[in-house]
């Protein structure tokens, strides 16, 4: 008796209720270039036409394969069963209202068959208003770290079915939060390679217009934060370095536990449900994060509200949290030079409200000026560092009690990311645009090794307020200074870097 071939790819897709979407998606997989696949869709008891619509694309294609249950009430139960019964060399999870290139499936078996990877993520694009991750627009297709990786929990990637027998992988089927999460977390970490996959969009994630999507659904704290607390764990136990994964823990927190202390957020939450989150996440910290692992938070206002939930101060987060309205901005790129002290970067924010903390404590224009006049005569330093600081602490004292910029730098493809204080050179009365200075070492820049580097404003005052980030925005006026190959401006229109090997200037 011969053997059963084996496709390429089983696409395993938990449906409920997706009509209309559900005729394009199929449609979508359907046309795949990549014709050795399986699509095994369950229908998890849907109540519209879904059920009626999969079987009318099985009479017409026999890879599609249906199976109709009873409804679990989550995905991960249909997934599972869908798992149980692929053949595939690999498994591709995707949902019901999504849609796919072409050229997604082959693309993806093609980079992992060449590279070795055990997962393959496709390169994301919202629909519908659907927004993704900025890690789909600034990571370069190629392998990608884990740390990286967990950018994106969402199943819809391509995992080899090796992987998900050798590490014992399945979904959870109670009805928990971030279930995907706690699958793909352990995926990441039994992983060998990982890579992005696409140079443009392969899978297009949609927005429902009737509001179905899962993710949509109210967020019950306990249930949430302890799927966190499985997802640390995982991690933890995942990583064979220790500060490796603790740093993975914290990154993971400041994605999807700060997400709840955004001003939108936290201002439709009552007091009750504040105090609950504040409470469990807390415990969260106390459980897996010390707090010596605060000082690797560059983003201020990150680091600030981590340690308010550590002292569970609620009257503090409702400050911070307020203010990030008061602090909001918009940053320009005005100058770039490369010179002996490093790249130099000056480059104007523009508070977005009349009334904003920004426009206060600006100091009178003579200390404005005595500040850039200190900084040119540093300058017959170069940059030398005991001059770099020198001058910080003088520009300090001679704004004291002026709003505060930092100036976060990010990389591409590495989990690295840095802040700098600038130094406020100048002010704009009429529009209230603060003009500030920044100092970015040749050691700084090479830190972050060849790569491209982004770049973001974080506004604050100076008795420990702050806001949230701001691209850093770049146009045909930007003056460049023997920065041409350092300083560029993205198709988007904002300022980033080159990182070129063992060039420092």
């Amino acid at each position: 008796m011969s053997e059963v071939h084996a496709p390429r790819v089983s696409v395993i897709m938990p449906v409920y209720n997706a009509m209309p979407y559900l005729t394009s998606t199929l449609q979508s997989v359907l046309a795949q270039d990549l014709g050795d696949i399986e699509i095994i869709a369950i229908n998890d008891g849907s109540t519209d036409h879904s059920g009626a619509e999969l079987d009318r694309f099985a009479l017409g294609d026999d890879r599609v394969v249906v199976l109709h249950q009873p409804n679990s009430g989550w995905p991960g139960g249909p997934r599972n069963r869908g798992i149980e019964r692929a053949r595939g060399e690999h498994l591709f999870f995707m949902d019901a209202d999504d849609t796919m290139a072409p050229s997604a499936l082959r693309d993806m078996v093609e980079m992992a068959d060449v590279r070795g990877a055990d997962i393959v993520i496709p390169r994301f694009a919202g629909t519908g208003g659907r927004r993704v991750q900025s890690l789909f627009q600034r990571h370069p297709a190629g392998r990608i770290s884990v740390a990286r990786a967990m950018e994106t929990l969402s199943p819809q990637k391509l995992f080899r079915r090796e992987l998900i027998e050798r590490a014992a992988l399945r979904f959870p089927e109670e009805r928990v939060r971030l279930e995907d999460g706690i699958f793909v977390a352990r995926a990441y970490t039994s992983a060998r390679h990982i890579m992005l996959c696409g140079e443009h969009p392969l899978y297009f994630i949609a927005l429902r217009d009737d509001g179905q999507n899962i993710s949509s659904r109210a967020i019950e704290p306990e249930n949430y934060v302890a799927s966190c607390r499985r997802i640390a764990q995982i991690l933890i136990d995942g990583t064979p370095d220790q500060a490796a994964g603790l740093r993975l823990v914290l990154q993971f927190f400041q994605r999807k536990g700060l997400r709840f202390y955004a001003q939108q957020r936290w201002d439709r939450m009552a007091p009750a449900t504040r105090a609950t989150w504040v409470a469990l996440h807390r415990a969260l910290l106390r459980e897996f994060l010390p707090p010596a692992c605060d000082a690797w938070v560059a983003h201020p206002t990150d680091r600030r509200k981590i340690a308010l939930i550590r002292a569970g101060d609620l009257p503090g987060l409702d400050a911070i949290i307020a203010a990030e309205s008061q602090c909001a901005h918009q940053a320009q790129a005005m100058v770039v030079r490369e010179t002996d002290r490093g790249t130099e970067l000056t480059l104007a924010a523009v508070p977005a409200a009349a009334g904003s903390q920004l426009r206060r404590g600006i100091p009178r224009a003579p200390r404005l000026g005595a500040v850039r006049r200190i900084d040119r005569a540093m300058r017959l330093f170069g940059g030398s560092r005991a001059a770099r600081g020198l001058n910080r602490r003088i520009a300090a004292g001679l704004t004291r009690g002026a709003p505060r910029v930092w100036l976060v730098l990010g990389s591409r493809r590495r989990d690295r990311t840095v802040a700098l204080a600038g130094r406020l050179v100048g002010h704009e009365p009429g529009t209230g645009a603060l003009t500030y200075a920044f100092v970015l070492s040749p050691q700084l820049l090479q830190s972050f090794g060849p790569d491209r580097v982004d770049m973001w404003t974080v506004a604050g005052t100076t008795d420990g307020l702050s806001g949230a980030r701001s691209r850093v925005r770049s146009d045909e006026q930007v003056v460049v200074e023997n920065a041409a190959d350092r300083f560029y401006t993205t198709a988007l229109g904002n300022a980033s870097l080159r990182v070129l090997p063992g060039v420092s200037v």
